[in-house]
C-alpha cells in the first residue's frame, strides 16, 4: 500500500473492511454519519421522485398535444415509452421478490458491520455470490410478472433454421441473438422456458463483469460496494429472459477485458480480446459497439493509446467474418435506422427516454449524477453516453429503450460509489462511498412495481 493510502482520513472506509459495507455504528461519530447518510438519501430519493413526476407529466402533455411515440407499424402510445399495463398483477408470488431483496440487503448490511480485524473474503467470493443473487432476483421478478412468452416466437424459430438463412435475413436486428438461439437449440435447449432461462443466466453475468471493470479502473472497495447496487437495480424486470441482457453481458465482458488488459504488465492479446468481444456485442446490438469509447478512454488514461489500434482491428474481425458468410453489418445498420421517427421531432423523444432511464436506473442515479466529477470511472460514463447519443441520432432509441439500453444502464451508476468528500491525498485507492442501502431498497421496490405492471 502506498503512503497515500495510509494517509487517508480516519473517516475514510478502509480497503479491506468488508465487501458490502454499511456506515460505522460505533460511537457518536458513527451515529452522526449514519444520520447524515439517511438525510442525504431521503433528499436524493425526493429529487428522483420529482424528476420522474415532471417527466411523466411532460410526456403526458406531449401525447395530449398530438406527439405520436409509437414506432412505425404500431399504434399503441405505450410502445414508445414503457410496455406497462393496468391493473397491476398481484399474486402470492409477488411477495417472493421483495422478501428476497429484504433478506439479501439485510445480510449485506450485517456483513458490512463485521469486526475491524476480521479477514476480508477474496474478491471472487462476492462476485459469485452477487451473480447467484442476481439470477434469483431476476427469476423472482419474472415470477411476479404477467404470464406470457418472454422470448419471441420469431426468435425461437431461428433454432430450426440454417445459419446461412439467418445471416441472409433482411431483418433490421443484427443476427447475434438468432445465432445464439441456434447454438442453444443444437445444445438441447428447446422452447421459450429453456431459452429464457439460458438468457437469464447469461445476462446476469453483467453484474460481476461490471464489477471487474470497476475494480481495475477505480479500486476494489468501489467494486465490492457496487455489487448490491447492480444486483437490485430496477432494470431487472426487463432483463429476465431478454436477449438484450445477453447483449449487456457481452458488452460488459468487452469493457472488463479491455480495462483489465491495459493494466501495467498486460500483453496486447488482452486488447485484441476486447476488440473481438466488442465486435460480437455489435452483432447483438448496433449501439453496443460504441461502448468501446470507454475502452479507448481507459487506454489514454493509462497512457497506452496504441492499444486502440489492436482493439479496433479485433472489433472488425467478427464483422468481416460474417461479411464473408453473407451478412453485411453496415446494411443492417442502415435498415435499422430508417423511418423509425421524424428527425424534426427527435427532441420530443428525449422526454420519454429520460423517463425510462430514471425508472430503470432508480434513485441511485441521482447520487451517481451528483458524484460524476469525483469518480475515476468516468470513462464508463463517456462510453455509455456515446452509445446513447448514437442510438438517438440514428433513430435506434425510439421505443423499447428499457430493453435496448440495458447494456448502458450499469455504467451510469458507477459514480454512485465515488467518495464524498474527495480523498485528501492524491492517488488514494482505498476509499469509496458507502453503499446507499436506502436508495438501493427504493430501487428494488421500483423493480417490483414495474414487474407487476409489465406487459409481456
Amino acid at each position: 500500500m502506498s503512503a497515500a493510502d495510509t494517509a487517508a482520513p480516519a473517516t475514510t472506509p478502509s480497503a479491506g473492511r468488508s465487501w458490502w459495507r454499511a456506515p460505522p455504528r460505533d460511537g457518536p461519530s458513527g451515529a452522526a454519519q449514519l444520520a447524515r447518510s439517511g438525510r442525504g438519501q431521503l433528499g436524493e430519493l425526493a429529487l428522483w421522485v420529482v424528476l420522474v413526476a415532471t417527466l411523466t407529466g411532460a410526456t403526458a402533455l406531449l401525447v395530449a398535444a398530438g406527439v405520436h411515440y409509437a414506432p412505425a407499424g404500431r399504434s399503441e402510445p405505450a410502445a414508445g415509452t414503457l410496455p406497462l399495463t393496468w391493473p397491476p398483477r398481484l399474486t402470492p408470488r409477488t411477495a417472493l421478490a421483495p422478501a428476497l431483496a429484504a433478506g439479501a440487503l439485510l445480510a449485506a448490511t450485517l456483513a458490512g458491520r463485521r469486526p475491524a480485524g476480521h479477514r476480508t473474503p477474496a474478491f471472487g467470493r462476492p462476485l459469485i455470490l452477487s451473480y447467484l443473487v442476481t439470477v434469483a432476483w431476476w427469476l423472482a421478478l419474472g415470477a411476479a410478472s404477467r404470464p406470457g412468452e418472454r422470448v419471441a416466437g420469431a426468435l425461437l424459430a431461428a433454432g430450426d433454421r440454417a445459419p446461412s438463412d439467418l445471416l441472409h435475413a433482411t431483418s433490421s436486428q443484427p443476427p447475434g441473438p438468432a445465432l445464439l438461439v441456434w447454438v442453444l437449440t443444437r445444445s438441447g435447449l428447446h422452447g421459450s422456458l429453456a431459452v429464457g432461462l439460458a438468457f437469464t443466466a447469461l445476462g446476469a453475468l453483467v453484474v460481476p463483469l461490471v464489477a471487474l471493470a470497476v475494480r481495475s479502473l477505480c479500486h476494489e472497495p468501489a467494486a465490492r460496494r457496487l455489487l448490491p447496487v447492480l444486483a437490485f437495480a430496477p432494470w431487472a424486470p426487463f432483463a429476465v429472459a431478454s436477449r438484450d441482457a445477453v447483449t449487456a453481458a457481452v458488452a460488459a465482458a468487452a469493457l472488463a477485458v479491455g480495462v483489465v488488459g491495459c493494466e501495467r504488465g498486460r500483453r496486447a492479446w488482452w486488447a485484441l480480446g476486447a476488440g473481438l468481444l466488442l465486435g460480437v456485442a455489435g452483432l447483438f446490438s448496433f449501439p453496443a459497439m460504441w461502448l468501446g469509447v470507454a475502452v479507448a478512454a481507459a487506454y489514454f488514461v493509462r497512457r497506452r493509446p496504441l492499444l486502440n489500434v489492436i482493439t479496433g482491428v479485433g472489433a472488425l474481425v467478427p464483422l468481416f467474418a460474417l461479411r464473408l458468410a453473407g451478412y453485411s453489418w453496415p446494411d443492417g445498420l442502415a435498415r435499422a435506422g430508417t423511418g423509425l421517427f421524424d428527425y424534426a421531432a427527435a427532441l420530443t423523444w428525449l422526454v420519454p427516454d429520460l423517463l425510462v432511464v430514471l425508472l430503470c436506473c432508480g434513485p441511485v442515479l441521482v447520487r451517481a449524477a451528483r458524484r460524476v466529477a469525483m469518480t475515476p470511472g468516468w470513462p464508463f460514463l463517456v462510453g455509455a453516453t456515446a452509445a446513447a447519443l448514437f442510438a438517438l441520432l440514428d433513430g435506434l432509441a425510439s421505443g423499447g429503450v428499457a430493453t435496448s439500453w440495458l447494456s448502458l444502464f450499469p455504467w451510469l451508476l458507477v459514480a454512485a460509489l465515488a467518495p464524498r468528500p474527495r480523498p485528501a491525498q492524491p492517488g488514494d485507492t482505498s476509499s469509496a462511498g458507502a453503499v446507499p442501502y436506502g436508495l438501493v431498497g427504493a430501487g428494488a421496490a421500483v423493480a417490483v412495481v414495474l414487474a407487476a405492471l409489465l406487459a409481456t
